[in-house]
């Protein structure tokens, strides 16, 4: 019986370590997953891409090869998987999103509004963008209002 209790406690450590680790350094390969609950101003329609009407606020295939900064993101049933909530950059990187999704979707990154379609069929869709000013930029599916992450650019 002594057995089982440790065999129990020692699964309780290392379910908690995991979740501690999972909680801490944003430097770390941890894996986050949002729901779609966040804190932002939901005052622009969510139901349409009609928030760039031109190229300029267009994000652009990107190869990954091209990128400072590479944000990977997976979408599945209505979940966002990421590695980090919180992804710092520097000003003037090129950022590639390289995502992954089971719906097709409008990733849109708010405060410099740069828009660009996610596609369902594709196996991985690979977009960039370049921000040059200075802030907390955040970035979540249009469609479906779904939070992904924050880009720090200092």
């Amino acid at each position: 019986m002594k057995i089982g209790r440790w065999v129990g406690a020692l699964g309780v450590l290392v379910a908690s370590l995991t979740l501690l680790g999972a909680c801490g350094s944003q430097e770390g390969r941890s894996v986050s997953a949002s729901d779609g609950s966040h804190d932002h101003d939901h005052s622009h329609d969510h139901g349409s891409s009609n928030i760039c009407n031109n190229d300029s606020c267009r994000m652009q295939a990107t190869s990954p090869d091209d990128a400072d900064v590479i944000v990977e993101i997976e979408f599945r049933n209505g979940v966002v998987y990421t590695l980090k909530n919180r992804v710092s950059i520097t000003s003037g990187d090129q950022v590639v999103f390289s995502i992954i999704s089971d719906v097709d979707e409008v990733i849109h990154v708010h405060g410099v509004d740069l828009i660009g379609e996610v596609l369902s069929g594709d196996p991985t869709n690979y977009l960039g963008i370049r921000v040059d000013s200075s802030g907390i930029f955040k970035v979540e599916f249009e469609n479906s209002g779904t939070f992904i992450v924050e880009l720090l650019v200092s």
